[in-house]
């Protein structure tokens, strides 16, 4: 169970000067907030989606990561003649490459124009 202690009063002391140790109210503070943010699990490690295929339909294909973590998105294959990022689906910038991997936040954008489908592999992060 969660011990939901509030920020001890200004006057009470860190360490308790009768036993040189840190007192009980700070103590349970600070075990409280070691408990509310994650317990020492970065949350990174419990997120185990491995890479998956995204089908790939008319050019320009224009994949939004919709999966609320950042995601990889790599591009191989096919026959990719402009790779475009956007943040705000309105404005589309230029890679400057035709293949690779792309590292997309939630909701960004990758507009790939092509002549022959490539594969497209999206990979949680």
């Amino acid at each position: 169970m969660l011990n939901i202690t509030n920020i001890p009063s200004a006057r009470v002391q860190l360490i308790d000067p009768n036993t040189d140790l840190i007192s009980t109210a700070w103590y349970r503070f600070f075990l409280n907030m070691f408990e509310l943010t994650g317990g020492g699990s970065s949350g990174i490690t419990n997120y185990k989606e491995p890479p998956s295929p995204i089908i790939v339909d008319a050019s320009p294909f224009v994949y939004v990561n919709n999966t609320g973590f950042p995601a990889d998105i790599i591009v191989s294959g096919g026959g990719v003649i402009l790779l475009e990022f956007s943040r705000n689906g309105v404005t589309f910038f230029n890679t400057g490459s035709f293949y690779g991997m792309f590292t997309l936040s939630p909701f960004d954008r990758l507009r790939v124009t092509y002549q022959t489908p490539p594969q497209l592999t999206l990979v949680p992060r």
